[in-house]
This record gives C-alpha cells, sequence and structure tokens, in this order.
C-alpha cells in the first residue's frame, strides 16, 4: 500500500483533514504547517490516488464555467473553442461538465453579471478571458482568496491573482514580430501597427514588445501610427482605408489577421498586396491563400486550440487530483508560419 494521508497527518503530527487542505490549496492552514506537510509528502514520495478522487468526482457532479470576453465570433476563437470542446469531451466521464458563457464585446460590467451568475449556477472552477478592467480585478483577486479556482485564458491582466494563465508570451510574441520585421525590410521601413482591442493587456504587451525590440535594435524601422480595431469587419475596412490614405509610402505592416478580415481587404484593395511586406498574427483559410500567394509574408500563430484544451485540462487536473500547474505562466509555444513550411506544420 502506497503511502497515505493520514500517514503524513501521523508524521507531521496533524489531522487528516489539514493534510488535505495543505496539499490541495483549500482552506486555511499555517503556512509553516502546510510546508512541513509538503515536504514530508515529497521526501517520502506520496502521490494522490486519483482514481479514487475521480470515481469521488462522478458523483459530484462538478462544473466548469468559461467566460469569454465577446459575443461576436472570429477565426481565433472559433478554434480556442474546439480546444474547450474537446477538452469537455474528455472528461465529461469523469461527471465534470463545461459549460462556455459570453458577453456583450469587452463589456466589463457584463462579464462581471456572467462571473457572479457561473457562480451562483453552482460552478466549482472558472476558465476566463480576463477584461482588464477594475472590476473584475477586484471580483478575481476576492474568487482567489476564497480558494476558487480560475485559469485565465489568452488574456492576462496585471494586479490579478489566478491559479494559471494559459496562453501566449506576448512580449515575446512583440519581439519575435519585430525580428521577423527586420529579416523582411533590412533597409529602411515605414510601418503600420493594427491591433486588436487594448482592453486586453495582452495586446499592449505585444505591441510594447515589438517597439521595444525595434527602438533597441531596429531603428531603420519606423513606427508611422499604431490604429486599435474593433473586430467589426465593416468599421475595421473604413478605419484601415483612412490610416492608409495618410501614409501612401507605408512598405510594412502588422496586422491581426484572423481577428479582422475587413482590415486585410483594405490593405489589399489599396494595392498594398505584393509591394509591402505583411506580418499576420494566427491563421485562417485566407491568411493561408495569401502566404501561398506571398501577398502575407509570414503569420504568427498562438496555437488557439491548445489554449482551450489546457486551460479545461488544467482545472480538471485540479479538481480530480489538486494538481497545480509546475508553471503558474503556462506559455504555449508560438509558430512562425511560411509559404515553405506550410505543408509541414500544424497550426491548430
Amino acid at each position: 500500500m502506497g503511502l497515505t494521508q493520514k500517514k503524513i497527518a501521523e508524521l507531521a503530527g496533524v489531522s487528516v483533514g489539514t493534510v488535505d487542505r495543505a496539499l490541495h490549496n483549500r482552506g486555511r492552514v499555517d503556512p509553516k504547517v502546510a510546508e512541513r506537510i509538503r515536504q514530508i509528502a515529497k521526501e517520502l514520495g506520496y502521490r494522490p490516488n486519483t482514481v479514487a478522487k475521480s470515481l469521488s468526482i462522478r458523483n459530484r457532479n462538478l462544473k466548469i464555467s468559461v467566460i469569454f470576453h465577446i459575443q461576436s465570433t472570429n477565426a481565433f476563437f472559433n478554434d480556442v473553442t474546439k480546444g474547450i470542446v474537446k477538452g469537455r469531451e474528455e472528461i465529461f466521464d469523469f461527471g465534470i461538465s463545461v459549460e462556455i458563457r459570453k458577453c456583450p464585446d469587452f463589456n466589463a460590467q457584463e462579464q462581471l453579471k456572467q462571473i457572479d451568475q457561473a457562480i451562483n449556477d453552482g460552478a466549482n472552477a472558472i476558465v476566463i478571458v480576463p477584461i482588464n478592467h477594475p472590476v473584475i480585478k477586484e471580483r478575481l483577486n476576492e474568487l482567489h482568496q476564497q480558494n476558487f479556482p480560475v485559469v485565465f485564458l489568452t488574456n492576462i491582466i496585471d494586479d490579478t491573482e489566478y491559479l494559471s494563465f494559459v496562453g501566449c508570451n506576448y512580449s515575446l510574441c512583440g519581439a519575435i514580430t519585430a525580428g521577423l520585421l527586420n529579416l523582411a525590410c533590412p533597409d529602411v521601413g515605414k510601418l503600420l501597427l493594427f491591433s486588436p482591442s487594448f482592453q486586453m493587456l495582452g495586446h499592449v504587451q505585444r505591441m510594447n514588445g515589438m517597439k521595444s525590440v525595434l527602438e533597441q535594435e531596429y531603428p531603420q524601422i519606423q513606427l508611422q501610427e499604431v490604429a486599435e480595431l474593433t473586430g467589426n469587419d465593416i468599421n475595421d475596412y473604413q478605419l484601415t482605408k483612412r490610416v492608409l490614405e495618410k501614409y501612401p509610402e507605408t512598405n510594412l505592416f502588422v496586422c491581426p489577421g484572423a481577428y479582422s478580415d475587413g482590415n486585410l481587404q483594405a490593405i489589399q484593395e489599396m494595392g498594398f498586396f505584393g509591394n509591402a511586406k505583411i506580418v499576420c498574427y494566427d491563421y485562417t483559410a485566407e491568411i493561408e491563400k495569401e502566404i501561398r500567394r506571398r501577398n502575407i509574408t509570414a503569420s504568427i500563430v498562438q496555437q488557439p486550440q491548445m489554449q482551450g484544451y489546457t486551460a479545461v485540462r488544467t482545472l480538471f487536473e485540479y479538481l480530480t487530483a489538486g494538481k497545480i500547474p509546475a508553471s503558474k505562466n503556462q506559455y504555449i509555444q508560438t509558430r512562425i508560419i511560411l509559404k515553405e513550411n506550410l505543408s509541414e506544420i500544424d497550426v491548430t
């Protein structure tokens, strides 16, 4: 028979309940006592009985709520949802359900209502694409203090506690973007950055990562303007045309790709395809087509399906075995798609 919590309790001089709370970070345990319990468990090679826990979970009908920050659809979050659905199907037999909730685009008050409603409806854990707003930060910090597990998905916000973040390393992604721009245009570059909403802190981090490297390493590339897109194709088309009329000599673009078809449509209609270097984020059939035609130079892909899947699996392992991720920030590897590797790479 393997090492049990009862044995750890005897060695630590505490109750079995205290051992369980310390090992699974549930409830209040004196930090020094908790550390002693975890050290004993580690030294003696304790492993939780995941089979027994899984059987117990089946009878509890646990629920994970996934809360997006938008109601509108785009290719990126369609792929994120596919990953969530895959994870949901895998854990269904363990008696854990996964629901998806959406709020009006970037509406913090409505997202707050979704958080509270999910908990009122019996959610035992939350996956959230958090809006960078004080009311969201305050509520999520309250949940963390109550030991309620929350996983951030695709976006991270500052001054807020969480169980784990699953997404790309945005600052690194921005630095990679700067490197690609330099390779595409080692001489004088006149750059336009089109970005998704800066209500997502990750988009700000990505922009700043790119700007920092450009300023330090590639001063020959001039960032002419940053244009914040809306996610609405008609609005983004009109906004892009206005910016392009202002900067007709642009020869470098960074675009959100899967976020806005209207943005790329305007760039094409204004005659920049084939005459400028374009780096996109994410991946769609349309982006693939233009990469093949060399109208888009490269796309930086964040593997959205893997992000959605990993978030669900993280909470499954926490709920069934009390497992906390080895790394609080679970960065999904960034991939660069060029025409030359289109046929070899799985972008999902």
